[in-house]
């Protein structure tokens, strides 16, 4: 038998490098997609596992809402922690909840007719910084005719009974976002013939109702709101003359101010192995059976 020359060894052996070559990259492809396709599954399942964990979150807060006595909401009651963080396998799920009728509603601001709405409003500028111009600008929008400039909801977002009003979230409105900063705490977009909840509004927010008001006299109205909140609106009156003064109380607009509250925001972060997303949800709370739902949510990831 004749051996085979060194030349035809070498060609044999460079097929079949370039042979085994080419499997490996299949192979490395073939890998790769089913990495790929690993890491994909990984993702859906961790968001829905995220959806999940806020889900869980809203449905508590819906539940605390409901099983909440009624009468008046104020600081002290459950909803109001701001230390709901709870952990979860491989991972964890917090949210706080903020009484909406504690802040100014800018759908007041619709009613041209309202001037003592304007008034106040003008004056919480004034105490945030935040310049007369800005207001204009959202009494424009919020005026008849002007809800053209309001922006639409966000496609992300999910109205499943919207609240009413001229506009439904704030951030439908045009604000310079410095001026928003300022203002997002103390102000909301509700129906327009919410009232102002003493027991959870701010001291700027109450202060803007009451021009020329004693701001040392009201900070003492406050202290006593934190131990004993207040348990109806004559409470709140009858409190009022003590510390401002039967005059300050008088100038209040008692159709303007309650101690109950049915419109709520919740703020849910859900941290699921490195990934997080959040939802905003405002909560309308009806009497029993129906008890506490969703009026619009809103999800980031």
């Amino acid at each position: 038998m004749r051996r085979a020359r060194p030349a035809t060894r070498g060609f044999v052996l460079v097929n079949a490098l370039v042979m085994v070559a080419a499997l490996s990259v299949v192979a490395l492809a073939l890998l790769s997609r089913a990495e790929d396709g690993r890491l994909q599954v990984l993702a859906t399942s961790q968001a829905v596992q995220l959806e999940l964990n806020l889900d869980a979150y809203e449905a508590l807060a819906r539940a605390m809402l409901t099983a909440d006595p009624g009468g008046a909401d104020h600081l002290r009651e459950a909803w109001a922690r701001d230390d709901n963080d709870l952990p979860l396998e491989r991972g964890r799920v917090a949210g706080r909840m903020r009484d909406l009728q504690g802040a100014f509603n800018l759908n007041w601001l619709a009613n041209p007719e309202d001037e003592a709405s304007r008034d106040a409003f003008d004056r919480l500028l004034l105490q945030l910084g935040v310049a007369p111009r800005v207001g204009d600008m959202i009494v424009a929008q919020l005026a008849p005719g002007g809800s053209s400039q309001i922006r639409s909801v966000r496609a992300t977002g999910v109205a499943e009974d919207p609240p009413g009003g001229v506009a439904l979230m704030l951030d439908q409105l045009s604000i310079p976002s410095r001026d928003l900063a300022r203002l997002s705490p103390h102000v909301t977009v509700l129906p327009g013939g919410s009232r102002l909840n003493v027991n959870t509004t701010s001291p700027q927010v109450l202060a803007s109702f009451l021009p020329g008001v004693n701001v040392a006299a009201l900070d003492a109205l406050f202290s006593q709101r934190r131990t004993e909140p207040f348990l109806s609106v004559d409470d709140f009156i009858a409190r009022m003359v003590e510390t401002l003064g039967a005059e300050q109380a008088a100038a209040l607009d008692r159709e303007r101010i309650g101690v109950a509250s049915d419109w709520f925001e919740v703020e849910i972060t859900a941290r699921l192995e490195g990934r997080e997303a959040t939802r905003l949800a405002v909560l309308r709370r009806f009497p029993l059976p129906e008890g506490a739902k969703v009026a619009y949510r809103l999800d980031k990831w």
